[in-house]
C-alpha cells in the first residue's frame, strides 16, 4: 500500500503527470475534472504567467482565511490559490511574471539558485527538474508558460500520477507521464 499523499510526500516521489492547457478555463475545467474524480488536491500543482497586459495592474493580498489575486485573471487565481496547497506570484528576471499554486510554490520558495544556474535553465524550470520532470521536458514547458498556457502538474506515487493521467487524457488533451 502507497503512503497517503501529502504535498510533502507527493512531491518527494518525484513522479507526475503534465498537461499543458491552452487557457485559464480549460485548466479550471481539468482541475474540476480531477476533483470530481475524487483525486486528491494537495498533489496538484498549476503554472501560468497570471498577467497578460500592461495596462492592468495585478497584484496579490491576504484577506483574513482568504489569498486574493487582483488582476484580469482574479476569479481563476483566487480559486485556486484556496483550493490548491499553496500559492505564490513572483517576477522572474528574463522570464517575467509566473503564477503557480500547489506544491510547487514550496519549491520556488526554498530557493533554486543553485539548480537555475548549474542547471542551465530558469526559475521556472529549475522547480520542475527539482520535481523530477527530466531537462528534455523542461524547455517545452517554460516555452508553454512563455506563451500565455497553463502547466497541470500532478504529482505523487505511481499509481496516482496514472490515475490522473487517465482522468486528464482525452482526444483533445495530451498528458505527458514522468516516472522517478
Amino acid at each position: 500500500m502507497e503512503p497517503v499523499a501529502t504535498p510533502i510526500n507527493a512531491m518527494r516521489e518525484k513522479n507526475c503527470c503534465v498537461w499543458i492547457g491552452p487557457t485559464h478555463q480549460a485548466t479550471q475545467q481539468a482541475l474540476g475534472e480531477l476533483q470530481k474524480a475524487g483525486f486528491d488536491l494537495c498533489q496538484v500543482s498549476v503554472v501560468g504567467k497570471g498577467y497578460h497586459s500592461e495596462e492592468h495592474p495585478i497584484g496579490f493580498y491576504s484577506r483574513g482565511d482568504e489569498i486574493r489575486y487582483w488582476g484580469l485573471q482574479s476569479d481563476f487565481w483566487t480559486g485556486l490559490w484556496n483550493l490548491l496547497a499553496g500559492a505564490a506570484f513572483f517576477w522572474v528576471p528574463g522570464f517575467g511574471p509566473l503564477a503557480v499554486a500547489g506544491p510547487i510554490a514550496a519549491v520556488l520558495v526554498r530557493g533554486l539558485d543553485d539548480v537555475a544556474i548549474d542547471g542551465g535553465f530558469g526559475v521556472p524550470g529549475a522547480a520542475l527538474y527539482s520535481m523530477g520532470i527530466p531537462r528534455s521536458s523542461i524547455q517545452q514547458y517554460e516555452e508553454a508558460v512563455r506563451a500565455d498556457r497553463f502547466l497541470l502538474i500532478v504529482h505523487g506515487g505511481h499509481r496516482d500520477v496514472e490515475h490522473a493521467c487517465s482522468i486528464l487524457h482525452g482526444e483533445t488533451r495530451q498528458v505527458t507521464v514522468h516516472r522517478a
